[in-house]
């Protein structure tokens, strides 16, 4: 059972430090102003399948403009249904992640679409860099989900979201985020992936060895895939991320508190359907709201106004006692160092302090365009440090440690006392981080941070697998991706 739960051990916070960038009137105020949008906007659900559901459960439907107005008493309703906590699984049990807003998760990114080679030449991605980035992954001690990171672009566009998941499966014991999700028989067969992963439905069910995010469209639309997917992963017990992506001053108000309020009606309009369908259902509050620069229309993915409107929506996500999970990385640098760097360490402190449970952005260079694996073995380093400073401090007799200082005095030798061996794992270790002297890494070569990461991948690259694939697994997963590329034709 030890080793079992050595992963998320190492990912445990306790009750952490908090950053309440909002009072509670003023959460209370972008509850009540969501809550008006919904009942008096609405939300144009492009699903007829959604449609049905909510006017049957009191909500106003107009068939013709497809649009749903919520009324306060039904989103009071579902808020009461709501999954507070639970475990997703790994695809090994010592990789299982608990949701009970003690432990903090790093997860990859999404959706990229280039790879940049170690050398700096970058390139169209295909399969083999899912693989390459999830075995990447698997061996660092602070990524705790790997995902589709980039899309499989030399795989059959319609079957191209099966062969993520396998690639992604195949290469990492840890959980799986899957991300562009299009059509049923889609959901469906990777069901019936997560099925076989876990042995059986009710296993997955249970434990669901992937998790789903469903994007939706600003300003406050509701794709048809997107809900009826959302309605079959749901009901399979797949954690559904609601994914809403606002752009500051473009698709939600240009004010922080007026995008925040778009963003969580986006969120809610979805967590009420799968609610009412299926009551006590695992829905995360995700999402990636952004900014953008004005003078150019560029994506500024961490703009300190985009990290606000991220740690807005984290305090809302505790307001109603589910999961956060959002995005937080996405430099826009085009290349690993200190811009990114620097981006995603504000990002990923904010986000963690402001209430997310995992984060999803390690990886990616360019807005979310480009694949570096060297910066997942950056961004692993900076969130060890992360993690360390979100436990705090401990304040106990123990730690106080009056009797020790006085049994000390004046002596500065307690590095050979057993009070100093009982703590000292408890400090944070560098990984990557230089931590010599000047002397010392000008004779070992001058090697940037960048050069030790790079470094890094090629020895996880070059190493056999940690966590081998069962054959007999591979040939049931070749099965269900042959038989779903007939179904598709």
């Amino acid at each position: 059972m030890a080793q079992a739960q050595a992963h998320a051990e190492g990912r445990y916070v306790g009750e952490r430090v908090r950053l309440a960038l909002l009072t509670p009137d003023e959460v209370g105020k972008i509850h009540e102003s969501t809550v008006e949008v919904l009942s008096t906007v609405g939300v144009t659900f492009h699903s007829r399948r959604a449609l049905d559901i909510l006017a049957a459960n009191g909500c106003e439907v107009d068939l013709e403009t497809t649009v749903a107005k919520i009324p306060a008493e039904v989103v009071e309703k579902t808020l009461k249904t709501r999954c507070e906590s639970f475990i997703v699984g790994g695809r090994l049990p010592e990789f299982d992640l608990p949701f009970d807003g003690e432990h903090v998760y790093l997860s990859g990114d999404g959706c990229g679409v280039f790879r940049r080679e170690l050398d700096g030449s970058v390139r169209s991605s295909r399969r083999q860099d899912l693989a390459e980035a999830a075995k990447v992954i698997d061996a660092l001690p602070n990524l705790s989900a790997t995902s589709a990171i980039v899309s499989a672009q030399d795989c059959p566009t319609q079957s191209r979201v099966l062969h993520e998941f396998d690639a992604c499966v195949r290469n990492s014991a840890k959980h799986t985020i899957v991300v562009s999700i299009k059509e049923d028989w889609e959901a469906r067969s990777l069901i019936r992936m997560g099925e076989a992963l876990a042995g059986g439905a009710a296993e997955l069910r249970e434990k669901p060895v992937f998790s789903a995010i469903i994007c939706t469209v600003s300003p406050l639309h509701q794709e048809r895939f997107g809900m009826d997917l959302a309605l079959t992963l749901a009901e399979a017990g797949i954690p559904i991320l609601f994914y809403p992506m606002p752009i500051l001053g473009a698709t939600a108000p240009v004010t922080i508190a007026g995008a925040a309020v778009v963003n969580n009606a986006e969120f809610l309009s979805g967590y009420v359907l799968v609610q009412l369908a299926h009551p006590g259902a695992r829905v995360v509050h995700g999402g990636g709201p952004t900014a953008m620069y004005m003078d150019s229309g560029a994506y500024a993915s961490n703009s300190p106004e985009a990290l606000l409107l991220r740690a807005v929506q984290g305090q809302m996500a505790d307001f109603y006692l589910v999961p956060a999970w959002y995005g937080a990385g996405a430099t826009t640098a085009k290349e690993p160092g200190v811009q990114s760097g620097y981006e995603n360490t504000l990002a990923m402190m904010t986000a963690y302090l402001a209430g997310a449970d995992c984060t999803f952005g390690s990886g990616l260079l360019d807005g979310s365009r480009i694949l570096a694996l060297e910066q997942i073995v950056t961004d692993d380093e900076v969130f060890g440090m992360v993690t360390r400073i979100l436990r705090g401090v401990e304040v106990s007799d123990e730690t106080v440690a009056r009797d020790l200082i006085a049994k000390m005095g004046f002596q500065g030798n307690y590095l050979f006392d057993p009070h100093t061996r009982s703590h000292v794992r408890e400090l944070w270790r560098a990984r990557l981080s230089e931590t010599g002297s000047y002397d010392q890494w000008k004779t070992a070569g001058a090697r940037s941070t960048v050069d030790k990461a790079q470094e890094r991948v090629r020895e996880i690259l070059a190493a056999a697998p940690e966590h081998p694939f069962p054959e007999d697994l591979g040939r049931e997963f070749d099965a269900i991706i042959a038989a779903a590329e007939r179904q598709a034709g």
